[in-house]
């Protein structure tokens, strides 16, 4: 039997996202299990033969009785007159025995959850994964999931230079896929590109010069028809190699009378059956109506307002708000509300785009911050008075802080580091918890040499702060290049690309000093 090394096979979602992953194991047609995780939300999915039949998250908003509560099928004098129940098939199984949920009504709200884990997994900016084709799905189990359409819908909505960054090249080979049914309503581009294809290969360059869109349109398109199973792509960088699949299958093979989910501890042991456990439940994603979408839109002040998602929400949090309302208010679905609403979707939905590719990375979510940080230094000072201390006390320190920080900024970016240390100090005494204003008088402190136990340890505080924030460790990176400290400086890169594998700017410079 193939070793159970040769069989799992791990990685992360800044190299390879869900989305693709989920194109591959379709491709390849393979049976077995895909978990996911990002920080503490956790998701499984099973699949045979290449498709999607079952899903499980610790995600609140994904399980049975919070979508009917959404719905308003059950109340909450309803969920306390059902006996306790374990799972969702505990609970469909009462409802169904009570004549509250038939058959179809149960299939049909597997089918939501399933879907709706999906397109919350999506929307995640990082996180693991393993696939193992040793973890099967028990046979009874599966429903029919319009997985391509919602990848397609997933593809269509994101932004250009997010696919751009998906090629590795030009030269990458796309070929028609399998025929396949209606079951999508192709856009006219995705028709017009898909019509060049025969039954050769050729490179997204050719397909490009021969489809009559614009390169960047075309790109999108070609990503939106491999997703969507209308193409099958070569020469590029897939997580299952050839290697890999051929080692599955063949594994499939020999445990194909396991019926029921199965993990395998050694090779020379037989298969184990095991629960699924569903985790603890995650925040839910609020459903809002049209009318609030639009009303919120067009009052929004921040583009945290926009997505509706507090100022220090994280990323993670931010790409899934987005993803939710891109597909929910995309105007494609209201081109038959008339052209008023038409034309406030359209001006929302501009809205919302510029939001997401604004805020998806740490640099330009700084930047945007730095922008509208007199609104959010307000809103923070009246979060701070519910805390404690009065208002008034709180408004003086706050705006005394933000003052002595953009007055110290401005002084450090016109190179007068030693006159921006006494206003950055300023601002990092009054607002301690603010990782911001450490980490530039820590930058400040940096240009004088004896002071760099104290610039070490402001940018230090920074880090402790906000781990999560890359331009705080590349300072901290800086800093040690700065001082001669090689060493400490390769261990902080390190440290940061772990966090954050594709940050091109920690790779240069570790490239650069380990030379």
């Amino acid at each position: 039997m193939t070793p159970q090394s040769a069989l799992e096979i791990s990685g992360n979602f800044l190299t390879h996202p869900f989305a693709e992953l989920a194109a591959e194991i379709r491709e390849a047609k393979l049976d077995g299990s895909l978990r996911c995780a990002y920080g503490e939300t956790k998701c499984i999915f099973y699949y045979k033969k290449g498709r999607l039949r079952f899903a499980v998250s610790n995600q609140r908003a994904t399980r049975l009785f919070d979508i009917l509560l959404r719905r308003g099928r059950l109340t909450q004098a309803d969920l306390a007159k059902i006996p306790n129940f374990q799972n969702d098939f505990e609970l469909t199984a009462f409802l169904e025995d009570t004549n509250f949920l038939s058959k179809e009504d149960v299939s049909k709200l597997f089918v939501e959850q399933i879907e709706s884990i999906m397109i919350q997994t999506l929307a995640w900016p990082d996180g693991k994964w393993t696939f193992t084709p040793l973890a099967r799905l028990r046979d009874g189990v599966e429903f029919d999931i319009k997985v391509r359409k919602v990848l397609v819908d997933f593809a269509r909505i994101l932004p250009v230079p997010t696919v751009l960054r998906r090629f590795r090249s030009l030269n990458e080979e796309f070929q028609l896929g399998d025929k396949l049914g209606r079951e999508i309503d192709l856009q006219k581009p995705e028709v017009m590109l898909l019509a060049r294809f025969n039954a050769d290969a050729q490179t997204a360059t050719d397909a490009i010069a021969s489809s009559g869109l614009d390169e960047s349109d075309a790109i999108k398109v070609l990503y939106t028809l491999w997703l969507g199973g209308y193409l099958v792509r070569k020469e590029w960088n897939p997580a299952f190699s050839d290697m890999s699949i051929a080692n599955m299958l063949g594994a499939r093979l020999e445990l194909k009378q396991e019926a029921k989910v199965a993990v395998i501890a050694a090779p020379t042991e037989k298969p184990k059956t095991v629960d699924v456990v569903e985790p603890e439940p995650a925040k839910p994603v609020v459903v809002i109506s049209v009318d609030e979408y639009l009303e919120r839109a067009e009052g929004a002040v921040t583009f945290y307002d926009l997505l509706g998602v507090d100022s220090k929400a994280d990323i993670g949090e931010i790409k899934r708000a987005y993803f939710f309302l891109a597909k929910q208010f995309h105007p494609d679905h209201f081109h038959k509300s008339g052209d008023e609403i038409l034309k406030r979707v359209q001006a929302a939905f501009t809205q919302l785009a510029q939001a997401h590719e604004t805020l998806r990375s740490e640099s330009g979510r700084e930047t945007y911050d730095f922008k509208v940080r007199k609104e959010l230094a307000d809103r923070e000072k009246r979060e701070n008075a519910r805390s404690g201390g009065t208002y008034e006390e709180l408004t003086v320190q706050m705006q005394q802080a933000a003052e002595s920080f953009d007055h110290g900024f401005n002084l450090l970016m016109d190179g007068n580091a030693s006159a921006a240390e006494t206003f950055l100090a300023r601002a990092a005494h009054f607002a301690p918890k603010n990782a911001k204003y450490h980490a530039y008088y820590g930058k400040a402190l940096s240009a004088n040499e004896k002071h760099r136990h104290k610039a070490e340890a402001e940018l230090q505080a920074a880090i402790k702060l906000d781990g999560n924030n890359p331009t705080f460790r590349l300072m901290l990176a800086e800093f040690f290049i700065q001082m001669n400290l090689m060493k400490r400086a390769e261990g902080e890169l390190n440290r940061l690309l772990a966090i954050f594998p594709s940050n091109r700017e920690a790779r240069d410079m570790l490239a650069e000093i380990t030379r």
